[in-house]
């Protein structure tokens, strides 16, 4: 348990602002291109769309947008992990207190929550991961879109 926290808090402290929160509505994704100073290109996809932002240092945030204007999952790559609280608002405390499904020591850590799934992974200026909320993944699609 000691070594989740660990890794959070390095993961935490190694960040680059971001402003998208899950659960929220499809206007933070302008504000978080604006926020970035990035690249920010909207893909049409089946049932859902992607919001791509490229920051300068080539760090990648995708955000999940369902049909109806909410943001479903949010992923990212790297060189650094996007400030956690701000890119999971509310949902940080699923995070916080969701049951570890596996962690591997010093590379990975998964956790799942009611109603929420995070994964992370890395190491020094390589870090990857997604969060995303279930019950908003849109019908037509399924979780493993959220890459």
């Amino acid at each position: 348990m000691r070594g989740v926290w660990i890794l959070l808090v390095m993961l935490a402290l190694g960040s680059v602002p971001a402003r998208a929160v899950l659960g929220e509505d499809v206007a933070s994704v302008a504000s978080d291109a604006q926020a970035f100073g990035g690249n920010h290109v909207m893909v049409p996809r089946v049932g859902f769309n992607l919001h791509q932002i490229t920051l300068k240092d080539g760090t990648v945030v995708n955000e999940f947008v369902s049909p109806a204007g909410t943001v479903f999952g949010v992923s990212w790559q790297g060189r650094f992990v996007p400030d956690l609280h701000q890119l999971l608002g509310t949902y940080i405390t699923n995070l916080q207190q969701g049951q570890r499904t596996r962690v591997v020591r010093r590379r990975a850590v998964t956790i799942q929550g009611n109603n929420f799934v995070f994964s992370s992974m890395g190491h020094l200026r390589s870090f990857r991961g997604r969060a995303y909320v279930p019950s908003l993944v849109p019908d037509s699609v399924t979780a493993e879109v959220v890459q």
